[in-house]
């Protein structure tokens, strides 16, 4: 039975919380790890549209891999991590050991592609990314996107709120369509030494986004 479903959404909450992040981040990768209750909700939100359980997930950008091991706690036939920090990898390796020996249920299978996001080449039927937001590095948040339209028929992705229209024109020039949203508050820790603050709160929005034509499990007419 799915974490039995680990749908109690508190348990999976305290789960992913309590996997390991990268204790020295790269500011300049916006390297921030999504809180485990936001996890819990993304991929909750996706499970319950039918998109992970018995779908092969692509994990894009996935760091200490929060988004992908709740996709596997869920059901995914398979997930693909892909992420090139050679420390996140680590973690994610450490994160993925500690999910084998916790789990008490039959996992998918997973494996790490070790690369750049951008120039990965496999398919998946979900894609779910944090993607950076595009402040230090401009457009990386867009380039994240096209990727996940290239490879995916579903895609999950956070953005800074306040790019609705220019995100969903995106899509719409991809042939996907911006099908809905979800907000969230999402906390920034005080991680390198220009933050004045402890932490920082800052409202995103989740996007599901759906290839044109496409209806979760067979091409429309």
């Amino acid at each position: 039975m799915i974490f039995l479903i680990f749908v109690r959404k508190k348990q999976l909450e305290i789960f992913l919380s309590n996997l390991k992040e990268m204790e020295d981040p790269d500011m300049f990768e916006e390297q921030y790890t999504t809180p485990g209750d936001i996890a819990a909700e993304i991929i909750l939100f996706a499970y319950h549209r039918g998109d992970i359980e018995g779908k092969i997930v692509v994990d894009l950008g996935a760091g200490t891999g929060r988004l992908g091991i709740a996709s596997l706690l869920l059901g995914a036939k398979k997930v693909y991590f892909v992420e090139k920090d050679k420390r996140a990898i680590e973690i994610l390796n450490d994160n993925l050991k500690t999910l084998t020996l916790k789990s008490n249920q039959s996992l998918g299978e997973y494996e790490i592609r070790d690369g750049d996001v951008l120039n990965v080449l496999l398919r998946g039927d979900t894609i779910v990314q944090n993607p950076p937001f595009g402040t230090k590095k401009r457009n990386m948040d867009t380039k994240f996107l096209k990727k996940a339209f290239e490879i995916g028929n579903v895609v999950y992705s956070l953005h800074k709120k306040g790019n609705y229209d220019f995100i969903r024109n995106v899509a719409l020039e991809n042939s996907f369509e911006l099908v809905e949203k979800e907000s969230f508050n999402f906390p920034i820790k005080a991680m390198f030494e220009i933050h004045k603050k402890r932490k920082v709160m800052i409202e995103v929005e989740l996007y599901r986004f759906m290839r044109c034509c496409y209806d979760g499990s067979k091409w429309r007419d």
